[in-house]
């Protein structure tokens, strides 16, 4: 007792200090519970760039921490946007008790949301936009009554809107565009009286668009375009007393629009293009005092413009084109409304391809802030107005294809605050107005398929900005000025069709940026210039139908550029030049042909390998066909009639196919296959009718009147066919950049980006900025001058022709520079300058994932999971363009030389949209094939059409060189391409295993079972069938799948997966099982 005493009285003190430190210690370094749940949340993510790195589990209290706010603290918010977080939701964040806001957006979030969202009993902000969420919207989410503002936008969520949405009487904003919903929109939308903002576009939204709606009283932006809905646009939506924008552009709306939206006072943005609506446009419409904007182009829209919307004076930009807006009785049906002069705001007003009769307005041009004006292809008739020009802000005119006539009118010729003028495809005389030599701005003048004439004075020498000069087809004649040659920005010169004469100036050879060249179907005489070898980026060159002789200049051999070169129809002697054959890129012709060219034809032509006409007719030529012409894989026409040629036509398989015409007129030449030469055809066909019994009296009098009655049918012809290009829809370029843009350029990345800027920043496109060639051109790289890279792509020259890029393409390039998405290379700008048709992208530190997979390399700096992040933003892009543009966009060209990486390998999908931009109509050689070899779908080869399907097939050939490291291209022993050598070894029962790229480490075994899934989602991917292949959606949902699946489940490569079920098994392709 004694001793229990003293160990009490020595210790008792010391044992409680001790306690009491270590429970000091115990609550210091403990978290709260909200640190707790917080780290629970992180749990379920992964962060690579470490932002979360203050997240410390020893902090007494989570209010420092990065991206959580407190108050009184207590967390009230947590903001991780833009983190580069990847892995799923927690429902551990709604056992936060005070959670107001939760902000995830523009992240790498996958999986769906958590039905345990609905314990987020005080939320009032949920913000999931921009990630990788998929699953069903849950009916739980309906269910969080105080949510204020709503956003799940850019994510894979499908399933309907519920009718609970109803329930959430706070939402103030409703944010949900380009997921995969379906279904009606819920009448129950009605009870939200709060509703400010509904933006549900990008969807499959389907059904009519509820009356109900209108209950929404404070709504101010209803969105809704992109979707499917149909019906009529219901007249209660007038009750919208509040709404400032109403977009509901490209769905598949119906009827007449409802005069009742003229009762919207407060509109300021009406967006219903791209639709089906008819009838005419009500005259309601001129009550909304605040409108600036209105779009309701390409839909059925008949009857007049009314003039009301003369009373919409707030207007800046009115877009009715692409209707079927006529003139009937009464007589004001059909004109531009008088009253649009009215509208001084308006800067922007686009009328073409319609059918719109009468004339101008005359006072249009008091119109003092009007800066783009677009009513070409109609019927307008009369004069140009005179005031048109009267405040000098008109920097956009176009008025071609209409029936205008009289001179150009004294405002337009002093209009010095203009940059293009397009009146080409009128009936306009006179001269070409000395005035427009002080208009200093000009790059693009337009006078082409008019009746002017008269000379070309000295003054032309003063535009230095002027790029494009077109006055073809009109009746010029005189001297072409020596001034000409002080042009120094010129791209483009086109004078053919009209009646100039004397020589070509020397000068000509000043304009070294020229592209395109024609002197065709002229009086020119003299000899062609040794200048004109000067001419480097020269693409096309015509002198075609002239009265020229000498010798063809050699230098023209320099011109390496050249796609199309006419020389024929002249006066040339001498040979021809055996320098021609360095013109690698002659595509679309080389004609020679109608001069008196002698000596033989140089074996050096058979190094044209891109030629598809060639045309030596008509000439002096002896000796034989040299064989390597008959080698030419892309030649469809080769014209050698009418000369002195002997011995025999090459035995090849581009001749064999060609008609005997064009070897006739060539007595020593022998025919294929036999030894026997003959005379020339004519002399056949003449001795052969005598031998009938007609006389040559007969014969004359029978070809005469065949003669007359088929140039009478040829004149008929003509005459339709010009008729009918005055009611065309097709526009050149120059017409078209009447569009609201500033010196041939659209979405320029910065302000005062100019073409000048481009040239210096690549060298005068050197090749040594050159990092890749393409069948759509070669990319250059750029250094700006504020040290910001961009890459510059040149598109190939189309050939005769190119210059004229119809509205439909200008449409298209327009909408591809509005996609945003992380996995999609940026299109910054496109510069239609001339023929240096460039388009301008973001820069990728570190090129294409071809270059990195293939490259000689045995070390490579893709692991996997690099690889499958590349295929996961790859899918990505490529649905967005399947499904999220609207119209979809097919690539046509998927392959790992288009799959682009970032500086942290993050993957942009490049080149989309061009192979349908690109025009091959002009050419009929391989190069028009959809793909690139090892990528194209088998269907093609038999239907010769482009579908979505093309574009998985091609995807799975990429998800084959990403597991296998192989090139798409493979012996043809060993199947010709990966996807043949991959089903023969598992048809060989080689094991899985060995198909895999060595490089990577092999020996982790989730990254082997992982590999194993995405081998198999490239198989179903290609299957023969296109029926058999999923949607670029569904193989998103598979390769996520796939990765959770092998977190979640330690089994091997063979245990059965999620996919197993998939049709990748399909008995239709070999029933291949992994």
């Amino acid at each position: 007792m004694m001793l229990l005493s003293g160990f009490s009285s020595k210790n008792c003190f010391f044992i409680y200090m001790m306690l009491m430190f270590h429970l000091c210690i115990f609550f210091v370094i403990s978290i709260n519970e909200e640190g707790s749940n917080l780290l629970k949340f992180k749990a379920s993510l992964l962060d690579s760039k470490n932002n979360l790195f203050n997240w410390n589990p020893s902090d007494s209290t989570p209010c420092n921490w990065t991206g959580v706010y407190c108050t009184d603290s207590l967390v009230t918010s947590v903001k991780l946007y833009h983190f580069n977080l990847s892995g799923n939701l927690s429902p551990t964040i709604c056992n936060l008790p005070w959670l107001v806001e939760l902000n995830l957006s523009k992240n790498f979030i996958s999986g769906s949301i958590p039905k345990a969202f609905v314990n987020c009993e005080k939320l009032e902000i949920l913000d999931l936009c921009t990630n990788r969420l998929h699953g069903q919207l849950l009916k739980s989410i309906w269910k969080i009554k105080t949510l204020q503002k709503l956003y799940l936008c850019e994510n894979y969520m499908y399933g309907e809107v519920s009718e609970e949405i109803g329930n959430l009487t706070s939402l103030e904003e409703l944010v949900i565009y380009s997921n995969n919903l379906t279904g009606n929109i819920p009448t129950s939308i009605k009870n939200l009286k709060k509703l400010r903002v509904i933006r549900a576009g990008l969807n499959f939204l389907s059904g009519n668009l509820p009356s109900e709606i209108s209950e929404c009283e404070s709504l101010e932006i209803l969105g809704l375009a992109q979707n499917q809905l149909q019906g009529s646009i219901p007249k209660e939506l007038q009750k919208l007393q509040k709404l400032t924008n109403l977009i509901l552009w490209q769905n598949s709306f119906s009827g007449e629009l409802p005069p009742e939206i003229g009762n919207i006072s407060s509109l300021q943005l009406i967006a219903l293009h791209q639709n089906s609506l008819s009838g005419d446009i009500p005259k309601d419409l001129g009550r909304l005092s605040q409108l600036k904007k209105l779009y309701m182009y390409t839909n059925q829209l008949n009857g007049t413009i009314p003039i009301e919307l003369g009373n919409c004076t707030n207007a800046v930009e009115i877009d009715l084109s692409e209707n079927h807006l006529i003139g009937t009785i009464p007589k004001e049906l059909g004109r531009i409304p008088l009253e649009f002069q009215n509208l001084e705001f308006m800067e922007d007003l686009q009328l073409f391809d319609n059918q719109l009769e009468g004339v101008i307005p005359p006072h249009l041009g008091a119109v003092k802030n009007l800066t783009i004006l677009d009513i070409s292809s109609n019927n307008l008739v009369g004069m140009i107005p005179r005031h048109l020009c009267e405040y000098q802000k008109l920097q956009f005119l176009s008025l071609g294809s209409n029936r205008l006539f009289g001179n150009i009118p004294y405002s337009l010729k002093t209009c010095k605050s203009l940059v293009q003028l397009m009146l080409g495809d009128n009936l306009l005389t006179g001269s070409l107005p000395v005035e427009f030599y002080e208009l200093h701005n000009l790059t693009a003048l337009e006078l082409h398929q008019n009746q002017f004439s008269g000379l070309i004075s000295r003054g032309i020498g003063q535009l230095k900005n002027l790029e494009r000069l077109h006055l073809s087809d009109n009746f010029f004649s005189g001297y072409l000025p020596f001034e000409i040659g002080n042009l120094a920005q010129l791209v483009t010169f086109n004078v053919s069709s009209n009646r100039f004469g004397g020589s070509i100036p020397n000068e000509l050879g000043n304009c070294a940026r020229l592209q395109r060249l024609d002197l065709s179907r002229n009086k020119f005489s003299g000899m062609l210039s040794n200048s004109i070898g000067n001419l480097v980026n020269l693409e096309l060159l015509k002198v075609s139908d002239n009265m020229l002789f000498g010798e063809i200049p050699g230098t023209l051999g320099e011109l390496i550029r050249l796609t199309d070169l006419e020389l024929g129809g002249n006066r040339f002697t001498g040979s021809i030049s055996f320098h021609f054959g360095r013109l690698s890129a002659l595509q679309i012709a080389l004609n020679l042909s109608h001069n008196n060219l002698s000596g033989t034809i140089p074996d050096s032509l058979g190094s044209l390998q891109m030629l598809e006409s060639l045309y030596l007719n008509d000439n002096q030529l002896f000796g034989e066909i040299p064989s390597s012409i008959g080698d030419l894989p892309s030649l469809l026409v080769c014209n050698v009639s009418n000369n002195k040629l002997t011995g025999t036509v090459p035995d090849t398989t581009t001749f064999r196919k060609m008609d005997l015409t064009n070897f006739a007129g060539n007595n020593g030449l022998c025919r294929i296959g036999t030894n026997h030469c003959h005379p020339s055809l004519a002399s056949s066909h003449r001795e052969k009718a005598t031998k009938n019994g007609l006389s040559r009296e007969k014969i004359v009098s029978i070809v005469s009147g065949v003669v007359g009655f088929v140039s009478l049918i040829f004149i008929v012809i003509i005459c339709w066919t010009m008729k009918r290009h005055r009611s065309s829809s097709f526009v050149s370029i120059e017409e078209e950049q009447t569009k609201p843009h500033v010196l041939d350029n659209y979405y320029f990345p910065k302000e005062g980006f100019t073409y000048q800027d481009l040239l210096e920043a690549t060298g005068n496109f050197s090749e040594s900025e050159v990092i890749g060639r393409g069948a759509c051109g070669t990319v250059y790289k750029a250094v700006m001058n504020d040290g910001e890279f961009i890459a510059v792509k040149k598109l190939n020259s189309r050939g005769e022709g190119a210059s004229s890029i119809d509205r439909s393409f200008f449409a298209e390039i327009s909408t591809l520079g509005k996609i945003r998405h992380r996995n999609i290379v940026k299109l910054h700008g496109f510069c239609f300058h001339e023929d240096s048709n460039l388009l301008l992208y973001e820069y990728m530190e570190n090129g294409s994932l071809g270059e990195k997979l293939h490259s000689s390399a045995t070390f490579c700096v893709l692991d996997w999971n690099v690889r499958y992040e590349i295929a996961l933003g790859a899918a990505e892009g490529l649905s967005y363009l399947h499904y999220d543009c609207k119209p979809q966009i097919i690539h046509r060209d998927i392959k790992s030389n288009n799959i682009l990486l970032d500086h942290v390998f993050q993957a942009h999908v490049g080149d989309f949209g061009l192979a349908k931009l690109i025009d091959f109509s002009y050419s009929k050689s391989m190069s028009a094939v959809a793909g690139s070899y090892g990528y194209i779908a088998p269907e093609y080869a038999y239907t010769m059409k482009v579908t979505e399907k093309c574009d998985i097939y091609s995807f799975g050939v990429v998800l084959l060189e990403l597991v296998t490291g192989r090139s798409p291209v493979q012996p043809l022993e060993q199947g010709g391409d990966l996807v043949n050598w991959v089903r023969r070894s598992i048809q060989a029962s080689v094991p899985t295993f060995e198909l895999f790229d060595k490089r990577l480490n092999l020996s982790e075994q989730r990254t082997v079972e992982e590999m194993s899934l995405i081998l198999k989602i490239a198989l179903f991917c290609t299957s023969t069938s296109p029926l058999n292949r999923p949607t670029m959606r569904e193989v998103i949902v598979m390769l996520i799948d796939a990765r959770e699946y092998v977190n979640q489940t330690p089994t091997s490569p063979t245990s059965e997966s999620p996919l197993d079920e998939d049709k990748s098994s399909s008995s239709k392709d070999g029933g291949l099982e992994l």
